[in-house]
């Protein structure tokens, strides 16, 4: 990734991708970790799944936006988009 040679030692990369494909369009697909490794292969990552399934996020908070939160926390299986930090060493 031509973005890798501007960071700095001790620095890095945000990326936040789908972490599964969208089964409602086949031009949405999913980026693995594996990929992030094979883009920043001298990387640490530290990644993270993060995102409740918006359809299912949207239908809770139209019930009460207070069980968002708890949903995403208790239903890891259910987040659909992966947070990595890739830091150059």
């Amino acid at each position: 990734a031509a973005m890798w040679a501007w960071v700095r030692p001790g620095g890095g990369v945000l990326c936040y991708d789908f972490a599964v494909d969208n089964p409602r369009n086949p031009d949405v697909r999913r980026v693995t970790a594996a990929r992030v490794r094979e883009l920043f292969p001298r990387a640490h990552l530290h990644v993270r799944r993060v995102t409740l399934a918006p359809p299912l996020a949207r239908a809770l908070a139209a019930l009460h936006p207070a069980t968002v939160a708890p949903a995403n926390a208790l239903l890891p299986f259910l987040r659909t988009h992966r947070l990595v930090w890739a830091t150059k060493p």
